[in-house]
């Protein structure tokens, strides 16, 4: 299923030149990148904080992009200067803000479909439930899934604009990290089922506390809530503030670890030596038993395969080609992802950090036996406004017990202004803060020895995977 040229003329508008000249056989997709766009697709030029799209409709042109959507400002500015020029040879419509603009086609397309759409929300691990998920789903269906985490106003339309009849059902991640950004790309996807994987501590510089980032997370549940449909909200009986949120649906699919509370249950968990988790998966509605031995590490991993397994069980996937899925399931990079590094044992959980999923990504490294050290490297945990510091601080006394409970030597490195908040606050011996990423990383090199096992965590925009990369090149 393609757009065609009246789905175009739909979104809001308040100019169209040559727009004669396109016609529905001319459009396939749509593209904001000029490197990537193929012939054909309608290339919509995004004002970004580093990049202005407008700067490469030349080189989307010469692409083959058939139409040009572009915003009022460079309108004004260009129809009166170039008016002759390359970017009046190609259709161009004309909008105020070409973002909302993509989010009103994106809307648009979405409608065509009829097909089950599950939004996956939530404040840490939303994109290794939502990669879980399409994986158990695909055993059965045909699954459109977002690519990577492409979940915000720009990565959830594109995800929406990969649709095609072939699809039976959708698994979209949705981000925020301000108010009202899970309710705008609710109103663009238009969800029919919803998960939210958990509420934890995330962007307190914009949200306040963790009621004000319940208030923007829970927004998928209440939308659902508000359409009074049959669709289901999937439910983590783990975490109460989620539980609390799904109050109002309608109809609801419990999962958890905690017996007689959930449609879903988790039971007799153990742990291996590596931190990865076996357990047994209860359905009371399925009347299922099923052993379960995951192949990614971590406790918070369990709420993810029940969570994929309770989506998978309501829309019928056998209970073999569940076990099948989870059990081969592998993380992406950079979401604790396991390195080698010679004799050397690196988890990479450099995507992003806040205090809960350090916290959690520490309980890990306690479960992980090993005859060597265990050596921490983390650096700053960002948008935490006036929290920062005391979340800062949660870390370093956290690793404090974590240390003086561990059988093994433990070394703690941090990076960043904001991090030096956790080495002043962990009390223990093996302990050094950089402000310099190089320094950092020639000590870790140093430190390390054979059977070590290194966390290496941090926000997104400390890009604290140049460690893992050093470490692997020089190891």
């Amino acid at each position: 299923m393609k757009l065609n040229l009246t789905d175009i003329l739909n979104i809001n508008f308040s100019e169209a030149y040559n727009i004669e000249g396109l016609s529905s056989s001319s459009l396939n997709g749509v593209s904001t990148d000029s490197r990537t766009i193929k012939k054909g697709e309608i290339f919509f030029a995004i004002r970004g904080e580093k990049v202005n799209g407008h700067d490469y409709i030349a080189a989307a042109i010469n692409a083959g992009a058939a139409a040009l959507v572009v915003d009022s400002k460079f309108y004004e500015k260009k129809f009166w200067e170039n008016s002759g020029s390359i970017v009046f040879s190609k259709p161009v419509i004309v909008v105020e803000n070409t973002v909302k603009a993509l989010g009103e086609l994106a809307n648009i397309y979405r409608k065509k479909f009829n097909i089950p759409v599950i939004a996956v929300a939530g404040s840490n691990g939303k994109t290794t439930a939502k990669d879980m998920i399409a994986r158990v789903l695909s055993e059965k269906y045909n699954v459109l899934s977002t690519q990577g985490n492409l979940n915000n106003h720009i990565g959830v339309p594109l995800t929406l604009f990969r649709l095609n009849h072939k699809h039976d059902i959708a698994v979209v991640e949705i981000g925020t990290n301000h108010f009202g950004e899970i309710k705008y790309l609710c109103e663009i996807l238009e969800p029919t089922h919803g998960l939210i994987t958990n509420i934890h501590n995330e962007h307190l510089e914009f949200f306040g506390d963790i009621n004000g980032v319940a208030k923007e997370e829970g927004y998928l549940f209440k939308y659902r809530a508000e359409k009074k449909s049959k669709s289901v909200g999937f439910v983590n009986t783990d975490d109460k503030r989620v539980v609390s949120l799904s109050k109002n649906l309608k109809n609801r699919v419990f999962y958890g670890t905690k017996e007689n509370k959930a449609d879903i249950t988790g039971i007799n968990l153990s742990v291996n030596s590596d931190g990865k988790f076996a357990f047994e998966l209860i359905s009371n509605s399925h009347k299922n038993s099923l052993k379960l031995k995951l192949a990614v590490a971590g406790k918070h991993n369990v709420s993810n395969a029940l969570a994929a397994s309770a989506i998978g069980l309501y829309f019928n996937v056998p209970v073999t080609k569940i076990k099948k899925a989870i059990e081969t399931f592998k993380p992406v990079n950079k979401r604790m992802e396991i390195v080698k590094a010679g004799k050397v044992t690196i988890i990479n959980d450099t995507y992003n950090a806040n205090a809960d999923s350090v916290l959690s990504a520490l309980k890990t490294l306690e479960l992980i036996q090993t005859q060597g050290n265990k050596i921490i490297v983390l650096g700053d945990m960002l948008e935490l406004g006036n929290q920062s510091k005391q979340q800062h601080t949660l870390v370093g006394e956290a690793i404090t017990k974590f240390a003086s409970s561990s059988d093994v030597t433990v070394h703690l490195l941090t990076y960043g202004k904001q991090s030096r908040q956790i080495y002043k606050s962990a009390n223990l011996k093996n302990k050094s803060h950089y402000s310099d990423k190089k320094a950092l990383c020639e000590n870790v090199a140093k430190i390390v020895a054979e059977n070590d096992i290194v966390l290496v965590k941090g926000s997104r925009g400390m890009r604290m995977e140049d460690i893992v990369t050093y470490l692997t090149e020089k190891l």
